[in-house]
């Protein structure tokens, strides 16, 4: 003989599917309507700090020490934003003691920067290994083991963003001269600090 499930069973397994019903068509209303918010827009100064992070994230791919920003902390320069008006980005660069196996910490660098979702290329400068990167968390990077001096080189240059690039080395300036830090400090050596910063 057959059996009928109980009723409360037979609500138990019909709820889940009205449920899940309901969600579907709030999420098509939902997305009918449109973007009820948009995100706020990073400026310049946000960039600036992104920037030097992923500087410094990059270098500590690689098992070297003794990284020094030598041209001194992240500077701001103009850009053109996608919409055409004039925008600020931020460039930044650390530099170390040449190391030795350049293939491999090249590869080093590409699998990074491919996982922050990054394109990259690799420029052969016999046996001294360029990469190339854009996109991802910033608008372009190079990892040089063939830079001046004998040295490796990451320099990297932020998303071009909404800011003023007088204005913002006039606020550094007095922010400096306040006793403010910036990102990037720590890197930059003690004779390339001027002395009315300090």
């Amino acid at each position: 003989m057959r059996r009928n499930t109980p009723p409360p069973l037979r609500q138990f397994f019909h709820r889940p599917v009205t449920t899940v019903a309901a969600a579907i068509a709030f999420l098509l209303v939902a997305g009918c309507a449109g973007p009820t918010k948009q995100e706020p827009v990073m400026d310049a100064v946000g960039h600036r700090d992104v920037v030097v992070d992923f500087v410094v994230d990059t270098t500590e791919q690689l098992e070297l020490d003794g990284w020094e920003a030598r041209h001194g902390t992240a500077n701001s320069e103009r850009c053109t934003m996608d919409n055409g008006t004039n925008g600020a980005a931020y460039k930044f660069n650390l530099s170390a003691d040449s190391g030795t196996d350049h293939e491999e910490n090249a590869r080093r660098i590409v699998d990074y920067w491919d996982s922050l979702g990054m394109d990259t290329r690799v420029g052969d400068h016999g046996g001294y290994p360029v990469v190339y990167g854009t996109g991802g968390p910033v608008q372009r990077a190079t990892f040089d083991t063939m830079a001046a001096g004998d040295t490796y080189r990451v320099v990297a240059v932020s998303h071009c963003a909404p800011g003023d690039t007088a204005k913002l080395k006039t606020e550094f300036d007095e922010q400096r001269k306040d006793g403010e830090r910036f990102p990037g400090d720590e890197y930059v050596p003690e004779e390339n600090i001027s002395d009315k910063y300090r």
